[in-house]
């Protein structure tokens, strides 16, 4: 009899305290898979912009190579905000710049375009822009 007098003294239970210890044990963890979470998910937004400033300049570019010889001097542009489908709009989230350089390496024949495409992330301008060149020849 004498025994389980001594195991009924043993099992007391958890206290306030180890609860308390348990709970914040468990929410340092919590808050540290959480932090990772975020910070995931924004590299996988900052990602997701970065592609769509690359295709903003591949598709500008596409669309000059695709234009006449004649009107592709004209076709500069500087610090134009638009949205994610290349569509000019002042609350864009991308600024694209277009730069035409004639008589590319001196010859009359040759026209370098140069796109570049920044983002602006939670109100913060990437910190390099997507570029891309090309160079058109005009046949004679």
């Amino acid at each position: 009899m004498k025994k389980l007098a001594i195991v009924v003294k043993s099992a007391k239970g958890m206290t306030l305290v180890e609860t308390m210890a348990a709970i914040a044990i468990f929410a340092i963890v919590l808050t540290g898979i959480l932090n990772l979470a975020v910070g995931s998910m924004n590299t996988g937004k900052r990602a997701e912009f970065a592609y769509t400033a690359y295709s903003l300049a591949k598709n500008r570019l596409e669309t000059l190579r695709s234009m006449p010889y004649s009107t592709l001097a004209n076709a500069a542009e500087s610090s134009v905000y638009v949205d994610e489908n290349g569509v000019s709009d002042p609350g864009g989230a991308y600024i694209r710049s277009t730069a035409v350089t004639p008589n590319y390496n001196g010859d009359a024949n040759l026209i370098q375009m140069t796109v570049s495409v920044d983002y602006i992330f939670r109100g913060v301008q990437s910190q390099s822009p997507t570029e891309l060149s090309a160079v058109v020849f005009q046949y004679a």
